[in-house]
């Protein structure tokens, strides 16, 4: 009789287990993806859009190894359209052959890819605002994302103060130091290509 009731405790244990396992809130179950999945890649990147933070992880550790003061998009809101000035979180309407990457397929999800890694030093942007072209508009380098959207990309800037707040057209912007050295690491291994990097708003 005890050993009954020891083995029907034991089932309803493992069922609970199971149950509560499998509504676990999306945030918590994407709090282990940093451990898991690096592919053949040594690091991935994780940016947070409200708190304006971009956190690197080496493959093995599931702390991250740096954590950058960012800007994003000013509007907020996953990308929609082109130039709605949105910071994408999901799939665009471009897939660029990355298996399971399709329309408003989440990045944490499917991760977007660095695609390339280009000097930008010399090159200029034009914003709209009567200013014209500007020198040094991405800072000294641009990591450019595979995301289905076209253009965006981690990047540095002419603007230091706008790190920390929504001000880029959809770009993730740095402080110039700090993408250099984002650049310095990733780049260690194939040149950067192929980083996973997850958006979220959170």
């Amino acid at each position: 009789m005890f050993r009954l009731c020891y083995r029907v405790m034991a089932y309803a244990f493992v069922f609970v287990l199971f149950v509560g396992m499998a509504l676990l809130p999306a945030s918590r179950a994407l709090a282990a993806w940093p451990s898991t999945d690096f592919g053949s890649q040594q690091y991935r990147i994780h940016i947070h859009k409200l708190p304006h933070t971009l956190e690197l992880f080496e493959k093995g550790n599931d702390q991250p190894i740096r954590v950058y003061p960012i800007a994003t998009a000013m509007n907020s809101g996953d990308k929609e359209r082109p130039g709605d000035h949105r910071t994408p979180i999901s799939w665009g309407y471009m897939e660029y052959s990355i298996p399971g990457a399709g329309n408003w397929v989440p990045s944490a999800t499917i991760p977007f890819v660095v695609e390339d890694v280009y000097y930008a030093g010399n090159w200029t942007h034009d914003f709209g605002d009567g200013n014209g072209e500007i020198a040094g508009a991405y800072g000294p380098w641009f990591i450019s994302l595979n995301t289905g959207w076209d253009g965006i990309g981690i990047h540095g800037t002419h603007d230091p103060n706008s790190i920390g707040t929504n001000a880029s057209e959809g770009c993730i912007r740095m402080y110039n130091q700090d993408v250099a050295e984002l650049k310095e690491i990733i780049c260690q291994y194939n040149g950067g290509i192929g980083v996973n990097v997850v958006i979220t708003e959170d």
